[in-house]
């Protein structure tokens, strides 16, 4: 076959027996292309390429057996690549922020028998240095984007922290959408912190100093600054973290919430319906109906403030919709925290739909933002003296679902979380008076009410056991008469 021919055919593209190359089993190699002649080039380079491929597919099982994490990849048909989970590379940034990511490294092993044992000679040691955290993208590694970031480092001046969190952002939205959720993540997990580095000089030990200073140790601050700076500098391309490791903080454990009761919740709907003062500005006003209602939506169906503000009213009041459920229609909000509920939102306690009068609708004043309205709510609960606030009415619904034995993955469903964050969420606010409540419904009370319970069923067995009888014996002297009738007239 002429040089010229062999240099553009793409053994890839072959098929045979109408199955692409890339489909046929690599270990019946032998059986592609048997009969054709031995002058045919293109078969024998087809057949040696299943052959490599199958001995890689070895290769990994070998690997896996000893869970080896790297991986040999056939990346052409003439090399053979290294595959696995890597710390990102200088500049580079894994999903969803994580410091690391799936690379396949490009070592310049050839594809035959040789290249696959040095393949997995190499795969062995950089899992092991992956395994004692020594790994370290050396330029035999990096390659061609070790020369370009050496061209890059020489010609670039030094960025200002300003301009890198222009560019961090600008990576965070590759892996995110731009909607009220996302921007809200970039806000307050990101930014929050950010903002802390003086953002006119360059990043270095005394500029994460500076803004490590201005978090008190151990607390939450502290913890979640030290953890965004570090992802912040893995970013940047910096691998010393020797100033953020000094001023690293244990996370704190949150404190305990007083989650209200039954008849707190009820005390605090009468609070939302004060009149209003008479100096209360009559423009823009949100009446005390209206917050009630508010009130009572959160309160019977455990939602987050702002998905008072997503909730289907036309859905909600339907005369079909006989249980009353709630669904929730993100759009209206741009997205709710973990988008839509997989079921609909059942109110636990079904009496509080009319005691609180939910089905006549009377949504909040809702000019403005999402975040003014949900502040608006919040400055309520305030000046209204509940004692409590939005999000513990949610927190008591999760808990009212515990102590009505609602399963833990149906509770999760309708709170819109997973079965981990649930339990995460919620088992903590469970503090010694509320499981001792929870005791007392469960236990104590149920136990009585099941003695009484068993009294009345027992009588009520023992009636019908004697009716029974009656009847048994009535059924007995028909059957007598029956048959005595059949024999009297043989």
């Amino acid at each position: 076959m002429p040089s010229s021919e062999a240099s553009t055919y793409d053994i890839r593209k072959s098929v045979w027996d109408g199955i692409p190359i890339d489909q046929w089993e690599p270990s019946k190699w032998k059986q592609w292309k048997p009969k054709q002649p031995a002058s045919d080039e293109n078969a024998k380079m087809e057949r040696e390429y299943l052959r490599i491929k199958h001995a890689i597919g070895q290769a990994n099982s070998a690997l896996s057996l000893d869970r080896i994490k790297v991986k040999l990849k056939l990346t052409s048909p003439k090399t053979i690549a290294l595959q696995g989970t890597f710390p990102c590379r200088p500049g580079d940034v894994g999903k969803h922020g994580s410091p690391n990511k799936q690379y396949t490294i490009s070592c310049g092993f050839v594809a035959n028998d040789a290249g696959v044992k040095m393949a997995v000679l190499k795969a062995r040691e950089l899992d092991l240095l992956l395994m004692t955290k020594q790994f370290q993208w050396t330029p035999d590694l990096l390659g061609k984007q070790a020369h370009n970031l050496g061209a890059l480092d020489k010609n670039k001046p030094e960025q200002l922290i300003s301009e890198l969190i222009q560019e961090y952002e600008r990576e965070f939205w590759k892996t995110h959408e731009k909607n009220r959720q996302g921007i809200r993540t970039w806000e307050t997990h990101y930014m929050r912190h950010l903002k802390k580095l003086p953002q006119d000089v360059p990043l270095s030990a005394q500029s994460l100093a500076a803004a490590l200073e201005k978090t008190k140790a151990n607390t939450s601050g502290r913890f979640f600054l030290v953890w965004q700076l570090k992802k912040f500098c893995e970013f940047c391309g910096i691998d010393d973290f020797k100033t953020i490791y000094a001023y690293m903080t244990p996370k704190p454990h949150p404190t305990i919430r007083k989650i209200p009761s039954d008849e707190e919740i009820i005390q605090g709907f009468i609070k939302m319906g004060m009149p209003l003062s008479a100096y209360a500005s009559k423009e823009n006003l949100t009446q005390p109906e209206q917050w009630q209602w508010a009130y009572g939506m959160l309160a019977t169906y455990g939602l987050r403030p702002h998905e008072l503000f997503a909730v289907d009213i036309v859905a909600f009041t339907h005369t079909l919709n006989t249980f009353h459920l709630v669904t929730l229609n993100p759009s209206l909000t741009e997205g709710t925290k973990t988008g839509e509920r997989s079921c609909g939102i059942p109110p636990l306690h079904p009496h509080w739909i009319e005691l609180f009068d939910l089905k006549n609708i009377r949504l909040p004043y809702n000019e403005g933002t999402l975040s003014n309205k949900t502040a608006k709510l919040h400055i309520k609960f305030r000046t209204s003296d509940i004692g409590f606030r939005p999000y513990d009415l949610r927190h008591a619904y999760a808990l009212r679902g515990h102590r009505l034995r609602v399963p833990i993955k149906t509770m999760a469903d309708y709170m819109g979380h997973t079965v981990q964050e649930h339990t995460k969420t919620y088992q903590r606010w469970m503090n010694e008076d509320t499981n001792l409540e929870i005791y007392k419904e469960v236990v104590i009370h149920r136990q009585g009410t099941t003695k009484e319970a068993l009294k009345e069923r027992i009588s009520e067995l023992e009636a019908e056991n004697t009716a029974l009888k009656a009847e048994n014996a009535t059924l007995k002297g028909l059957l007598i008469k029956h048959q005595l009738g059949e024999f009297l007239s043989q």
